[in-house]
């Protein structure tokens, strides 16, 4: 199981651990399930009793060997924090009975206290599963930045759009927000999802509405969801291979680029960083240093992205910045799981894995946008194509040759035995260069293939007596 930061609270770790079980629970049930996270405080906001939460969930039952993972974490945790004392009811679908126990991680192992089985359930022949954990934490003064991180915690769960899965998240009588639910329901302005629709998909589907809200959900941006049609996507799989690692381990990448803002008022104008959304088994954890790495080793300037550096912040996330971003803002999800779901498993990813993903959705990216993702090199060299175009025209217009204008001008498909102004040849070498400069640029260093040339971009015919020239006609094609 992924683990939050080091330097998390120990509220966060503990409702962490405990999302990510139930998640799992849910992946591994046949049937659509319901996550559901409760707080609750004191009515009296005077009151020093503690939060009580609760997490629960439709998928299979719970096994007690889980929650042994939290020892460790109720050992750093302050007895005034947290007690050790998790309220645990479960049951499987072919249970008869719903299960009761009180576990106290702060007994020994040894203790026969340590877990206590309460009263038993009699489902009547009812068929259904699912498991609820209850607990108490302080009520203390940083409660409110906790309730903060777990709604934007859920909020990108919500990001991967898990197809059997709904999430709620109510918060009641906390000192300073009041009462509010907040349901994330598995719905989107992108009306093409379906069951049948992929992991991938569902991620640029999410990772469109996170950015299009500015990262929350419930509140969209209007402005920038009317123009949810003019991001730029790319995306990348890649799985593990050697029968020795995890093979059943994927990565999927989605990029997301706004050209544009929509409104000058919106917060996506000059966005110059980046905080890259990565989740594991469909839950957000902090970014391995592995694939921090190759995030910032990648080769950005290929794609027309300048990195100015990068670093992972407290929670572990990893952070991009960008120098001279022409992009209104850059949104990047990464995603490890396992494609069949299995009891302990653990999803570290291979660097190598992480990279090719990255590549794929980066090369996708530049291939669905042609002439917009241009490298940085290709962008210097675009620049002198304007006067470059220039002295050609003008050595063809300045020619007293006629043959030789009215064969050029053919090449450039321009047409001949006309006058044709020294603009329409200048804008027509123009275009050919800029395209032949699009069409190469990005290609691996390894292909052999011809390049494309500066007066017809497809192969001369074999039969083309330009074929037949000597030197002094082949000095007439430029190869760029």
């Amino acid at each position: 199981m992924p683990s939050p930061s080091s330097s998390s609270s120990p509220h966060r770790k503990l409702l962490h651990s405990l999302i990510c079980w139930a998640v799992q629970r849910c992946r591994m049930s046949e049937s659509p399930c319901r996550l559901a996270v409760s707080l609750k405080g004191p009515s009296d906001p005077a009151a020093s009793s503690a939060l009580r939460v609760s997490v629960s969930d439709t998928g299979v039952g719970s096994k007690l060997e889980e929650f042994l993972e939290l020892d460790a974490l109720a050992r750093e945790t302050p007895l005034e924090k947290w007690d050790g004392t998790l309220l645990i009811t479960t049951t499987g679908i072919n249970d008869k009975a719903i299960y009761h126990y009180r576990f106290n991680l702060h007994e020994n192992a040894s203790s026969s206290t340590r877990c206590s089985k309460m009263s038993t359930t009699y489902k009547n022949n009812a068929k259904f599963s699912g498991t609820e954990v209850c607990l108490c934490v302080s009520n203390g003064a940083d409660i409110d930045d906790f309730v903060l991180w777990l709604v934007g915690f859920a909020r990108k769960i919500h990001v991967l759009r898990a197809a059997n899965l709904a999430i709620e998240l109510a918060i009641e009588q906390t000192i300073s927000a009041g009462s509010r639910n907040v349901c994330l329901p598995n719905e989107s302005d992108d009306t093409h999802l379906s069951i049948a629709t992929s992991s991938i998909e569902r991620l640029v589907s999410g990772l469109e509405d996170y950015a299009l809200s500015h990262g929350n959900t419930c509140d969209k941006c209007d402005a920038c969801c009317m123009n949810r049609d003019r991001l730029k996507v790319g995306t990348g799989s890649a799985k593990n291979s050697d029968r020795r690692r995890d093979k059943g381990l994927l990565v999927e990448i989605a990029i997301m680029v706004a050209h544009t803002a929509s409104d000058l008022s919106c917060w996506m104008v000059n966005c110059s960083s980046s905080q890259v959304l990565h989740f594991q088994d469909f839950v957000p954890c902090p970014i391995s240093q592995s694939s921090f790495n190759v995030l910032m080793s990648m080769d950005w300037q290929s794609f027309g992205f300048k990195l100015k550096g990068g670093f992972m912040d407290d929670e572990g996330n990893a952070v991009l910045e960008w120098d001279n971003l022409t992009f209104a803002r850059v949104d990047i999800a990464i995603h490890t799981y396992h494609g069949i779901v299995q009891e302990w498993q653990r999803s570290e990813p291979d660097k190598y894995v992480v990279r090719k993903a990255l590549k794929l959705a980066l090369h996708n990216l530049k291939a669905d946008h042609a002439g917009e993702f241009i490298s940085c090199h290709g962008k210097k060299i675009l620049e002198y194509v304007p006067d470059l175009a220039q002295s050609i025209a003008g050595l063809i217009s300045s020619s007293n040759d006629r043959e030789f204008r009215d064969e050029c001008a053919a090449l450039l498909g321009l047409g001949s035995g006309q006058d044709i102004s020294e603009g329409a040849v200048r804008s027509c070498i123009g275009d050919k260069m800029a395209r032949i400069i699009e069409m190469g640029d990005g290609k691996e260093k390894a292909e052999d293939s011809a390049p494309p040339y500066l007066f017809e971009c497809e192969k001369l015919d074999e039969d083309s007596p330009l074929l037949d020239e000597e030197d002094g006609d082949e000095d007439m094609i430029f190869d760029f």
